[in-house]
């Protein structure tokens, strides 16, 4: 049984998602989604059209795709097209979603077809079961690793072992997973785990007005209802919260239109809202990440508890002589578990670094010493920071409230120094910066009492 779709769509369409409903019957096996539009690529624009696919059964997300290919996608029980979740096909009403973030020619038209071919030939062979790789137990300490990746799952070009294999290669302990709407590659990511390499789960959730990672997650959190409503982005940050996940505000002072439109964070009804993070560094560091740092800062100074996060967002492998420079979150958690990770973030006991070591500690008058993430006393404060891996003539600022109150220049890859605040502060954290303002590596802050919202 085919059938077949067609439609047009205009600038009116833009940031919108529309709907289209297919009968399916009893005794299907298979579902196949061909998505075909032209212009692909209209002449004299630097970029495509950008539009993206969601297909839902009667109840619910069934597969996600990002980049619809040309051999379209297939559902079925036993081994979908990345993106989908393999189970048996559900006959009733299903949904398929034509997303329109960005169309370049308002004074052209995109002509699409939708051709949706329903079969009940036997599929042979069982869907995979991966079971969860086991991590022996470390115990307390700083651990070192990536929040945001992707695969062929949704818009990235590596499979999910090859992924894990680059991270195993950078030697951290612990990445993560996060393809776009979509957690199919979260099974077979757990099961790579073992002593060397947590692998954690994640997807990020990606809306006209701006993306959110979500990590730790065990289900589907989507922002589309079946009749084509877009969920309120609060509404399911509070459904992710409520899960145990981290909420994360990913790259929100990216470029946005035309170069991705959703990819810069424009939702009012969220600055920051309940998210429980931001991630102030995405990809290699560049002025949307400063402007990224800045929002951060501004946001601790309106008295929100969030924390600072970084994320590769890699889709591909990096050329050998790429320029620039990521980050990984260095975190503070009593094992090295998918559930103490996140929760040492949650803390706020974490920093974000390109390579250095920091360790900072405040101590106020009254004898109270504390950590990154920690909440001291409304008192003066004696800063404590150490350093490792350094480079001789960067900067070490400690920023106060938000602004730089006191910088020394490096001298040696590794030391210690000690500041005093003459100010009562409402937070502080500490910068490692080469001369030319180029990120190296920045804490959470250090809370005193009376900055929580």
């Amino acid at each position: 049984m085919i059938k077949t779709i067609e439609g047009q769509l205009t600038s009116n369409d833009m940031r919108k998602l529309s709907p289209y409903y297919v009968d399916v019957p009893e005794g299907t096996t298979q579902v196949h989604v061909q998505f075909d539009y032209t212009p692909e690529h209209p002449a004299g624009h630097e970029f495509r059209h950008q539009l993206s696919l969601m297909v839902c059964d009667p109840d619910g997300p069934r597969l996600g795709i990002s980049k619809p290919g040309k051999d379209g996608a297939f559902i079925n029980a036993v081994k979908p097209s990345p993106g989908g979740l393999p189970a048996p096909i559900k006959a009733g009403q299903w949904t398929i979603f034509v997303l329109v973030y960005r169309l370049l020619t308002p004074e052209q038209p995109v002509d699409f077809t939708l051709k949706i071919t329903m079969t009940s030939d036997e599929i042979s062979g069982t869907p995979e079961e991966w079971i969860p790789g086991v991590v022996t137990s470390r115990g307390r300490g700083w651990y070192r690793g990536d929040l945001h990746a992707h695969t062929i799952h949704s818009d990235g070009s590596l499979d999910v072992p090859e992924l894990v294999q680059y991270w195993r290669d950078r030697k951290v302990d612990f990445m993560t997973l996060s393809d776009h709407d979509t957690i199919s590659g979260l099974g077979q990511v757990r099961s790579l785990a073992d002593d060397d390499l947590l692998t954690m789960g994640g997807t990020e959730i990606s809306t006209f007005l701006g993306h959110a990672v979500a990590v730790g997650v065990q289900e589907w959190f989507d922002w589309r209802t079946l009749d084509g409503e877009q969920v309120p982005i609060p509404e399911i940050a509070k459904k992710v919260i409520a899960s145990g996940a981290l909420f994360t505000i990913a790259h929100p002072r990216d470029e946005g239109e035309p170069w991705c439109c959703g990819c810069r964070w424009l939702h009012e009804d969220m600055m920051p809202g309940n998210a429980l993070a931001v991630e102030i560094w995405n990809g290699y560091w560049s002025e949307n990440n400063e402007e990224a740092l800045r929002l951060f800062y501004s946001w601790l100074n309106r008295g929100h508890r969030i924390v600072a996060t970084s994320g590769t967002d890699l889709h591909h492998l990096p050329p050998k002589d790429a320029k620039g420079r990521d980050a990984v979150n260095v975190v503070f958690a009593d094992d090295l578990t998918e559930t103490d990770i996140i929760a040492g973030i949650k803390a706020g006991r974490s920093y974000i670094s390109a390579g250095p070591e920091l360790n900072f500690t405040a101590l106020s008058e009254s004898g109270i010493e504390g950590m990154i993430g920690d909440t001291l006393p409304a008192e003066h404060a004696t800063i404590h920071v150490g350093w490792n891996d350094a480079h001789v003539g960067d900067v070490l600022r400690l920023i106060v409230d938000g602004m730089p109150y006191a910088e020394t220049p490096i001298t040696d890859v590794s030391g210690h120094l000690t500041w005093k605040l003459s100010k009562v502060a409402k937070w502080c954290t500490v910068e490692l910066r080469q001369p030319k303002n180029g990120l190296w590596a920045v804490t959470n802050p250090i809370l005193f009492e009376g900055t929580t919202s």
